[in-house]
């Protein structure tokens, strides 16, 4: 009787490292999934290159006639809010 104890308990200390390590992976992925989403958020808010080339083309298409000014401030605000 008591060997079979002893096998039970080596199975459950074998479900518990399973389950142990599916809970750190799954934290592991979850810390990645916000840092790649923070340093994306930070690049777009930040006036990375997306927003800059934006602004440009915004401010090109004004210069050229295409939009008037209220157009043109309607739209820098709302890349402004981004």
């Amino acid at each position: 009787m008591g060997g079979m104890m002893g096998s039970g308990m080596m199975g459950w200390a074998a479900i518990w490292s399973v389950v142990v390590i599916l809970l750190l992976a799954a934290a592991a992925t979850a810390l990645i999934v916000l840092a790649v989403k923070s340093a994306r958020n930070t690049q777009t808010k930040g006036g990375g290159s997306g927003s800059g080339e934006a602004h440009e083309i915004l401010r090109a298409r004004f210069a050229r006639g295409e939009i008037d000014d209220e157009e043109y401030r309607r739209r820098l605000a709302m890349l402004d809010q981004q």
